[in-house]
């Protein structure tokens, strides 16, 4: 108690009055603000925040963004933001109208290592969420946006600057994706499920479904935990199987950086109907082949992708080497160098534009119905089944020349070719501003050799190709063996073929070809019987299969056709043996792939019954006909009939007698003219 006696002790306790006081304001102050906190924390409604967020993101991004749904959140050191009813408008040329919706989202946000400059982000859900990516053929992509922080956080720099995310959910999600430029329709279903692995973390799966260009696409992704995703030291594993239609492709493997996907050691295996259609997947134009199986494994250094150790099966004939993609240039360039122990021709029968060979029924008693039931209805209407084509007739990827430059070498040990003496195969080409060229191109034929130097220009709409073939040493009886004509006949045939032609296919480009074509032999054999067949010779015929067959030297043969707008007209044709003289007169139309040659044979020595008349060659490519001159047969049977009226019967024998005036062929001109490398 203060009280006059005690003055002192008065002023001492006023004094420390005094000194308490702010500290009072300051307890106050804060147990003002942590009250303030509790009852705004208590009474703060989390939809406040919708309209600045959707404001935010419109006006960041360029795309009206709405949320329809409520905004919620946790007071914690890791809340819970709850964002329902999302919904951002497409771009105005966009099929879909909205580039992104969801349902619901959940994400859980690690406020304390935020603060320490790491983004923790313990759980994420997404509940029916929709993103539809579109790019039109002029290459304008609808989620280029308007704020450049969203590609940062798109592509992050390196693994660590990835979000660490503890868990992702994805819910009855659906992905559109549509590429004019590439050709690409994807609409699938994705879902994502967590299963632990030997070690007892989680791994994530990632699974779809949908279609892609109109056929069915399913997709599976297996890869290591998330939170390895960004922190791991180790490589990541990843697994990815995806198939479309036929066509599967399984990619299995380890990434040293998953974010930038890089490092890979990842083992491919492909499988499907056709090379061609993993276009669809790649972007890289591949050309048409039959049934494939490969294998190999994948590496990347920074823009070049290469398959290393591939091997496998490309229809009936195996295939192995290495490939190489460089995507960082103007233009995709692929190289690659390829090889082959046993080619079957009918695998290489698409590379030129042959279609695969159709499968052969398996009911045999249905085959045979169909087979009967096609010949009555040619019967009844043969233009309805006209003689199949054989020249290529499948159009040339022109798109596909013009988007790519390729270096691409192939040798093939040995060809599989029944009834056709081929053997091994050696080739490179290269592509370059949209043109084609393959040189060399070197076939082994019947113990010799083709050498090819083929040059097709894609640049202008109309595709241009300038053939240059020769033929070197083919020897003539290893044609007549395969052909089941053993000891007929041997010889060395040379020649060379020089066309230029207008087309997207071979058969357009053969069926407008302007150039010539030479063949010619010196020196070799025949059978003399096939010699008098040919000049049905009967008389000498029947001798001969009756005391046996004989050759006979050939003193030489040479063939010249001038080719002009798919036309072949022989300037020269000249067979010459000892015994008789061949020639032909007529044309072949490599348009229509119709015959029309006239051979006539010119014997040289008097022989009895020798009819002299020409065989008619004609018919289509794919049917040939063989028949005899009637009118020339004709003319000759009625001067027999008129010589054995007014003589005796027996004349009528010398209307078919040969008088053997036929001179000599001079075969040194004559090779003169189609020696390969001389003008004319």
């Amino acid at each position: 108690m203060i009280t006059p006696d005690n003055p002192g002790k008065a002023a001492e306790t006023q004094s420390s009055g005094r000194r308490l006081r702010p500290w009072h304001w300051v307890l106050g102050a804060i147990g003002l603000l942590v009250t303030v906190l509790v009852v705004g924390a208590a009474l703060f409604d989390w939809n406040w925040l919708r309209n600045p967020a959707q404001n935010f993101i419109t006006a960041a991004t360029g795309r009206q963004t709405v949320i329809n749904g409520r905004v919620g959140g946790e007071w914690s050191l890791t809340p819970r933001f709850v964002i329902e009813d999302f919904h951002m408008a497409n771009a105005d040329w966009a099929r879909e109208k909205e580039l992104l919706s969801f349902e619901r989202a959940e994400i859980v946000v690690d406020l304390r290592q935020l603060l320490r400059g790491r983004t923790v982000l313990p759980e994420i859900r997404l509940v029916k969420p929709q993103i539809a990516l579109e790019r039109r053929a002029d290459g304008e992509a609808n989620w280029t946006l308007g704020m450049t922080v969203a590609k940062d956080v798109a592509a992050p720099e390196d693994r660590t600057d990835m979000p660490l995310i503890g868990r992702l959910r994805i819910e009855d999600g659906r992905f559109l994706y549509r590429d004019e430029k590439a050709g690409v329709d994807i609409d699938a279903e994705l879902a994502t499920v967590f299963g632990a692995n030997n070690e007892g973390r989680d791994r994530v799966r990632l699974g779809g479904r949908g279609t892609m260009h109109g056929e069915a696409f399913r997709l599976r992704l297996t890869g290591g935990s998330l939170l390895s995703l960004r922190e791991g030291d180790e490589p990541y594993p990843l697994t990815i199987e995806l198939t479309i239609g036929q066509t599967i492709a399984r990619i299995s493997g380890t990434l040293a950086d998953p974010i930038r996907f890089e490092g890979l050691d990842l083992e491919v295996a492909l499988s499907g109907p056709d090379l061609g259609r993993l276009q669809v997947m790649t972007g890289v134009p591949l050309p048409m082949t039959p049934p494939y199986d490969l294998k190999g494994r994948l590496y990347r250094d920074g823009a070049i992708w290469r398959i290393e150790n591939m091997a496998g099966r490309v229809g009936n004939s195996d295939l192995g080497g290495v490939i190489r993609i460089d995507t960082g240039r103007e233009r995709l360039y692929l190289e690659a160098d390829l090889h082959s122990k046993s080619l079957d021709y009918r695998d290489i029968g698409p590379l030129i534009g042959l279609k695969p060979e159709a499968e052969r029924a398996p009911n045999i008693a249905a085959s045979s119905a169909s087979e009967k039931q096609a010949a009555a209805s040619k019967a009844t209407n043969p233009a309805v089944h006209a003689p199949s084509r054989v020249l290529p007739d499948a159009p040339l990827a022109v798109e596909q020349l013009r988007q790519v430059d390729a270096r691409v070498k192939f040798r093939g040990d040995k060809i599989e070719a029944p009834n056709t003496p081929l053997s091994g195969v050696d080739l490179e080409l290269v592509l370059e501003n949209s043109v084609l060229h393959l040189r060399p191109l070197k076939l082994g034929v019947a113990g010799g050799l083709v050498d090819a130097d083929i040059r097709i220009d894609a640049r202008s709409n109309v595709v241009l190709t300038q053939y240059d073939v020769k033929l070197n040493r083919f020897r003539l009886e290893r044609f007549l063996d395969s052909a089941g004509l053993k000891d007929t006949g041997s010889g060395r045939i040379d020649g060379r073929i020089r066309l230029t032609g207008y087309g997207d296919t071979v058969q357009k480009s053969l069926g407008s070809a302007n150039g010539d074509i030479r063949l010619h032999m010196n020196g070799g054999t025949l059978s003399n019987l096939a010699m008098e067949l040919v000049g049905l010779d009967v008389a000498e015929a029947a001798r001969f299969w009756a005391g046996g067959d004989r050759t006979i030297p050939l003193r030489c043969f040479a063939a010249d056709f001038n080719v002009e707008s798919g036309m072949m007209t022989p300037r020269l044709f000249v067979l010459d043996t000892s015994d008789t003289t061949v020639t032909a007169e007529g044309r072949i139309s490599l348009a229509e792939e119709l015959l029309g040659l006239k051979i006539k044979a010119h014997p040289k020595d008097p022989s009895l019954l020798s009819a002299r008349t020409p065989i008619n060659i004609t018919g289509a490519f794919s049917r040939p006909s063989i028949s005899l001159d009637a009118s020339a047969l004709a003319a000759r049977t009625a001067g027999a009939v008129a010589l054995g009226l007014l003589l005796t019967p027996l004349a009528s024998i010398l209307a078919f007698i040969e008088p053997g005036l036929e001179s000599d062929s001079d075969c040194i001109a004559l090779l003169k003219q189609v020696q390969p490398g001389q003008p004319g």
